[in-house]
């Protein structure tokens, strides 16, 4: 029964749409790596010992840090910003959610252009329309 339960939740997925404030990596004697990423939210106000956003903690590969660090050199993204994170789901320490990316992929630099719809033509509001009655 616990290989069906252990297979059931390797099948868990999320997506996590947010601000990311930061990756973070770590390298400990060549053996175990890995990295983080570090997704901001407002303050629910539900923990009165949290002031300020609340962080949530994403695993991350250790390669997708290099991966994301050569787009930062190239000038394609800068942090804060905005991301998509697939996200599977397992089961950590005292039987809580842990989520390890499987991928990220850059959405805008601000809430502004995230929510901008992508494709819609937006009226030149400058102008004034060409239905004056004639003279």
């Amino acid at each position: 029964m616990s290989e069906q339960n252990n297979s059931f939740q390797s099948d868990m997925q999320t997506v996590v749409t947010g601000k990311v404030e930061s990756l973070t990596r770590y390298e400990i004697d060549g053996d175990n790596k890995g990295g983080s990423i570090w997704v901001s939210k407002p303050n629910t106000g539900k923990n009165a010992n949290n002031l300020g956003n609340e962080l949530i903690k994403i695993k991350m590969p250790f390669e997708m840090f290099d991966q994301q660090r050569l787009k930062v050199e190239a000038g394609e993204i800068k942090f804060p910003c905005y991301m998509e994170i697939l996200a599977e789901i397992t089961m950590g320490g005292q039987n809580k959610a842990v989520l390890s990316a499987l991928s990220i992929r850059y959405l805008a630099d601000s809430l502004e252009q995230r929510i901008e719809p992508k494709g819609i033509q937006h009226l030149d509001t400058t102008t004034k329309p060409n239905n004056q009655p004639k003279a």
